[in-house]
């Protein structure tokens, strides 16, 4: 009953001071703006970066060549750093007893005349279990066998790009293909796989899509055509036996790989899993600043507020005397302005909650930044809005509950 009653006369008096009001709430609408902006594109971002790592696998660890410079490909034949190689592959299954697949891709350079003049497909051999290490999925057929590496077969399996653009002759399981001037037979389709093409290059994933792959082995075929000599490899992916067992995982292979190459930096070891929590440190620092400016924002409209109330003290100073000549209590007159206070930041933050959903889908249609506005987008700001209101009205309510009834009625 107390708080309908002390609503109504918030209400009453927000009605009866309209410009006022409006003008008193704007810092505090602001500020929710600011603060359902910094929730809603970093929750964006965190799910954006999320998924791009997941996408890598975060049991998996990737070990990348590097392209050297005419120097520093001086200095690593010096150290006899041969890049990676096949050998790289045995000493890691040896190092390392928590490592469940190790698998390999080399890059080729090799063309897909079908596909000419509508999409350039990336040509790679691959290991027989390269889908299973990075989760691809079949849309049709199989992948590539172990008797396939093993046999060396001319079998190749599409991206789900580059079917699309090879049907309807040229897509189907036993169909052939021809890869730079050589006859592959089709043996299987990918389905699509969702790729962002604006990855930075610490966490950048393969397009799938527009990619064929072929038994690793295969790669001889291409030799005298400008693919990487014999042995060579242009990724390793290790994937541990346990989310867990990363760190250590990782660690082991660091050192492995630092004395098997002498030093050299012809190679780039990406731990999806370290990059998450990177993220995550980034994000909460992130956070932290923006919190600091939309903070800033609603104290600003917190201190308006109080102004507000003072001069509402100051001009209602009869009305309070003679509302304690007809027994309401000092802590009835601090209820209400207080709730006073609080009706007009939380009407700020419900027009800022409306005013942040338009600004943050004005952001992801503008920009191009991924925003996702969330319960707790919405509820935070509103309930830091309430909090300002129950403050910057705590110093003007006991102001006037402390007003002497008859002073009060005689200044009135």
């Amino acid at each position: 009953m107390k708080i309908t009653f002390a609503v109504h006369i918030a209400m009453r008096s927000l009605l009866q001071q309209k410009l006022r009001a409006v003008l008193s709430i704007l810092g505090v609408i602001c500020g929710v703006v600011a603060v359902m902006a910094m929730v809603a594109i970093s929750e964006g971002v965190r799910q954006q970066v999320l998924s791009r790592i997941e996408r890598l696998g975060i049991r998996n660890i990737y070990i990348k060549s590097v392209s050297l410079t005419e120097d520093q490909a001086i200095g690593a034949r010096e150290k006899h750093a041969g890049g990676l190689n096949r050998a790289d592959l045995r000493r890691i299954r040896a190092a390392c007893p928590q490592v469940e697949r190790t698998t390999a891709l080399v890059e080729l350079t090799a063309a897909l005349p079908a596909a000419a003049g509508r999409l350039t497909p990336q040509v790679a051999a691959v290991s027989a279990n390269y889908a299973r290490v990075q989760n691809l999925r079949l849309a049709d057929g199989r992948f590539i066998a172990p008797l396939d590496v093993h046999q060396r077969s001319l079998v190749c399996v599409l991206g789900a790009e580059v079917a699309r653009v090879l049907k309807p002759g040229g897509a189907q399981p036993g169909k052939l293909v021809r890869i730079e001037g050589q006859l592959f037979r089709v043996i299987g389709t990918l389905s699509a796989v969702d790729h962002q093409t604006d990855d930075g290059p610490a966490i950048s994933s393969r397009n799938y899509n527009t990619m064929v792959f072929v038994p690793l082995g295969t790669e001889s075929v291409f030799s005298r055509r400008g693919s990487p000599a014999a042995g060579r490899i242009s990724e390793i992916v290790v994937q541990a036996r346990g989310r867990e067992q990363v760190a250590a995982v990782s660690r082991i292979l660091r050192r492995t790989m630092e004395v098997a190459h002498r030093g050299a930096a012809d190679y780039r070891l990406v731990v999806p899993l370290e990059l998450l929590r990177e993220a995550s440190r980034t994000k909460r620092t992130f956070n932290l600043f923006l919190a600091a400016v939309a903070g800033i924002s609603l104290v600003v409209g917190g201190i308006g507020i109080m102004n507000i109330m003072l001069a509402t003290v100051s001009e209602r100073t009869r009305e309070i005397g003679i509302r304690r000549a007809v027994g309401a209590s000092r802590d009835d007159i601090l209820f209400q302005f207080i709730m006073e206070a609080v009706v007009l930041t939380a009407i700020g933050g419900i027009l800022g909650v409306g005013a942040g959903i338009g600004a943050v889908t004005l952001v992801a249609l503008m920009a191009g930044w991924p925003v996702v506005v969330t319960g707790w987008a919405i509820a935070l700001p509103l309930l830091m809005s309430i909090l300002v209101g129950l403050f910057s009205g705590l110093y003007p309510a006991i102001r006037a509950a402390r007003l002497d009834p008859a002073e009060a009625m005689r200044q009135g």
